[in-house]
């Protein structure tokens, strides 16, 4: 049910990848930059990515966060290259893909319903986070 590929929305460092009008994967920059904080995601997004950033020192107190019953029905995956270099691409549910990239240290991508591949070349350090719990490696994932 795909319509027509919108390759890419550029925003200050962040490049949005969309199949028609769904967004599949957005690439965040390392020269992205917020003003204190800046939550990067939509509201309605099952993973949250906010980018805190301070010109002066700021304490956020003690505190905790609510139990929440959430209904979420997909994966999305981040992400976060420590060091080395990263291929990424990123494909539509009919596996064309639509964007290319080469991620390197302090850039991240986070996968809100691609198809993707990732390369990860000697030496580099990713951090990849999702929702859990795992179902395990027969029923998380769909190959080609």
């Amino acid at each position: 049910m795909s319509s027509k590929p919108v390759k890419k929305q550029r925003n200050q460092g962040i490049l949005e990848v969309k199949d028609g009008t769904k967004t599949i994967a957005i690439f965040y920059s390392r020269k992205l930059r917020a003003d204190e904080v800046s939550f990067l995601t939509p509201t309605d997004f099952p993973l949250q990515i906010g980018l805190l950033e301070q010109k002066t020192e700021r304490t956020v107190p003690m505190h905790r966060h609510r139990d929440f019953k959430y209904n979420v029905n997909k994966t999305q995956e981040l992400l976060y290259v420590e060091k080395g270099k990263v291929d990424v691409a990123v494909a539509n549910n009919k596996w064309k893909v639509l964007e290319k990239k080469t991620l390197t240290a302090g850039d991240f991508v986070l996968f809100t319903g691609a198809s993707h591949s990732v390369k990860l070349y000697a030496g580099s350090r990713v951090l990849e986070v999702k929702q859990g719990p795992y179902p395990g490696k027969k029923k998380s994932k769909i190959y080609k």
